[in-house]
């Protein structure tokens, strides 16, 4: 994070009835750029990059209206930070090159993926110009470059889904490499995934890594808006090997968790959430300890991997991934156990997702039809605020 940015983050989350040190700026909802390639890298590099894998989150439930939550988060970038946001409708114009896409988002500020519509496990529900494929392989890139972002909902569920294909594709190259090491790392991921099911309130919904419910499967129950947020309770999960569970909670226990931070911070925090998929606990706790046995192989044997062409790139694969929060029903069952994570990467840079919409107050306005509040408004809402430690986390 840039100093200037520290400090204006810091202004905006200490006591809430301090001026805005920007003073009263017009409001800005970001500038739509189909090509990111004509856009100056300059100018990049001074923005937050905004990318839609769907033209609206979902519609407002009073009268059906697609809610482009992309404009809020420019908004509030504009109103805390002073930063302009460039708005890239991947689901309209698609992205042609996605290699090349990432290295030019990676100087950006910030990368915000925003959420959509479609249904993860539907490919069809994807436009054809940004299909889930790419979705999820444009993610990839991204964990590879160890590029900082924000995914939010359907893009939470596409991270969920980007991190076992990333392991997929690890699995694939370390058992290609021939060198016992690497061989003998990618036959034990491939055997513990091949049995590791997830499991749900009314049934098994993956025997394993190879079922297309692993990552992410129908919710017991649909979220929906103003539903409060509270600490991921780290219980024991039965079926789950112990290797996979004391190593996911080494990770926990190194790394800071902002949004469990957060939580002591900002009282009975609600936020806005409409979904009926969720990311499963058994995927992330999977795919933590899978990255960890890869970065162990990768450091054990550093000089193999940097000379090794299809391993090369594995060394700045991210090195964990943890939940953060979790939402609860009214009489205290699980709804949404995995409503945030993090990513970690061995330089200290991090990725945060989020099931839910911090950017989204419970009217569900967007920028362009007037929802406009004040920095002192800001300041006292709980579920901005909240957007504003990731923001500070991530940056």
């Amino acid at each position: 994070m840039s100093k200037s940015s520290q400090v204006l983050i810091d202004a905006f989350l200490a006591e809430r009835n301090t001026p805005n040190p920007l003073g009263d700026r017009s409001p800005t909802w970001g500038r739509h750029v189909d090509d990111l390639s004509l856009v100056d890298p300059g100018e990049i590099a001074e923005s937050v990059v905004v990318i839609e894998p769907w033209e609206h989150v979902g519609e407002r439930p009073k009268d059906k209206v697609g809610v482009i939550a992309s404009q809020n988060v420019a908004y509030i970038v504009d109103q805390i930070l002073g930063l302009p946001t460039l708005i890239v409708p991947a689901w309209k114009h698609g992205i042609s090159d996605l290699k090349r896409f990432a290295s030019l988002a990676s100087v950006a500020k910030l990368i915000v993926l925003e959420g959509g519509e479609p249904d993860v496990h539907v490919k069809d529900t994807f436009s054809q110009a940004f299909p889930r494929s790419d979705a999820t392989q444009l993610i990839v890139e991204f964990l590879l470059k160890q590029v900082p972002f924000i995914g939010i909902c359907l893009s939470h569920q596409l991270t969920a889904q980007a991190h076992v294909e990333l392991i997929r594709e690890s699995v694939d190259r370390l058992e290609k490499s021939k060198q016992s090491a690497f061989v003998a790392v990618s036959r034990r991921i491939t055997e513990v995934a091949n049995r590791l099911k997830v499991e749900k309130s009314y049934g098994t919904v993956a025997q394993s890594w190879n079922d297309e419910s692993f990552a992410v499967a129908k919710n017991e129950a649909i979220s929906h808006s103003n539903t409060r947020l509270y600490p991921y309770r780290d219980i024991e999960i039965p079926h789950v090997p112990t290797e996979i569970t004391e190593t996911y909670r080494v990770v926990a226990k190194r790394f800071d968790a902002i949004i469990d931070v957060a939580l002591q911070y900002e009282n009975d925090l609600h936020i806005q959430a409409f979904h009926g998929n969720e990311v499963s606990e058994e995927s992330i706790r999977f795919v933590c300890w899978a990255y960890q046995e890869i970065n162990h192989a990768i450091t054990a044997y550093s000089l193999e991997a940097a000379s090794t062409l299809d391993l090369q790139s594995l060394m700045t694969a991210p090195i964990g991934v943890e939940i953060l929060a979790s939402t609860h029903t009214q009489t205290g069952d699980p709804l949404c156990e995995v409503a945030a994570t993090g990513i970690y990467w061995d330089n200290g840079r991090k990725a945060l997702t989020t099931q839910f919409h911090p950017e989204l107050d419970e009217s569900l306005m967007t920028a362009s039809e007037g929802w406009a509040p004040s920095w002192e408004n800001m300041k006292s809402s709980d579920g901005i605020r909240l957007l504003a430690r990731i923001l500070q986390s991530v940056l």
